[in-house]
């Protein structure tokens, strides 16, 4: 498979699945690497780092190393992040000839950072996405257009992706305007909003606000709560919340207190 490595990552991902449109949803990632002259992938018992690119100084070859017990999931998601530092033409470590990244690494979205380090990494993992989770593949397997998080976590089983992976994703692709917040034991931990979304108030850990569905579920390992309307100064605050003409909240519960929070405002039309 021949790739010039020129262009956005997202780009990046859609010239592979363009040359080879008949990849399943659940493709071996592994396979894919070897016929993009990754020569080996292994798992190795380091906790210095996630996942590891060593490379030919012209990136001729590589070789993939994943920190030895991830879930197969999440493996995929890091072999996929490694393969784009891989065929991404401009980037290069700052030293040597190898990318060693971190869980923080993996978890990196801006790619507008300046810082340059950063920016790559965030690359790689908008590679690793649009690969594993082309949005045009996301939409055609939708069976319901209606927002929910239902439809993450099967998506994330036909697509073998983690939840996580799939919901940031899903969020990405669906033609609703949606946000993601993760929760852990009432905290936010994370948000991902894409552009066309208001401007969510409440801050990296902080609580969850007091009168959200997020703030005292009551929900079950695996269990959903319905997609609900609510006040959308709960999550906007006043001055976003103008421009809002519905916001609706749905949590998934899942494990060790973690949960997620999809979002989903319906705009005003003058805006």
């Amino acid at each position: 498979m021949e790739l010039d490595g020129l262009g956005s990552p997202s780009a990046l991902a859609a010239r592979i699945h363009a040359l080879d449109p008949d990849l399943p949803l659940d493709f071996s990632i592994e396979d894919l690497c070897r016929r993009l002259d990754i020569q080996e992938i292994e798992d190795s018992s380091v906790s210095s780092f996630a996942a590891m690119l060593i490379m030919h100084p012209d990136k001729a070859w590589g070789t993939i190393i994943v920190a030895q017990g991830a879930a197969r999931r999440r493996r995929r998601f890091s072999i996929g992040h490694e393969l784009g530092h891989f065929l991404i033409t401009s980037h290069r470590p700052r030293e040597g000839l190898q990318f060693a990244c971190s869980h923080a690494d993996l978890r990196l979205e801006n790619t507008r950072e300046a810082n340059r380090a950063k920016k790559m990494e965030a690359e790689a993992n908008l590679f690793a996405a649009r690969l594993l989770m082309p949005p045009a593949r996301i939409r055609a397997n939708l069976k319901s257009q209606q927002p929910d998080l239902a439809e993450v976590v099967r998506l994330a089983g036909e697509f073998d992706v983690s939840k996580a992976a799939m919901a940031r994703s899903y969020v990405d692709a669906h033609r609703e305007s949606l946000a993601l917040i993760v929760v852990r034991d009432g905290r936010i931990e994370q948000a991902h909003r894409p552009d066309d979304f208001p401007w969510i108030e409440p801050l990296i850990g902080e609580r969850v606000p007091e009168d959200s569905i997020a703030r005292e579920h009551g929900l079950l390992l695996g269990e959903t709560t319905a997609m609900e309307e609510c006040d959308p100064e709960i999550w906007l605050g006043s001055r976003a919340a103008r421009g809002v003409e519905a916001l609706s909240e749905q949590v998934l519960a899942q494990r060790d207190g973690w949960a997620m929070v999809l979002l989903h405002a319906e705009m005003n039309e003058a805006d």
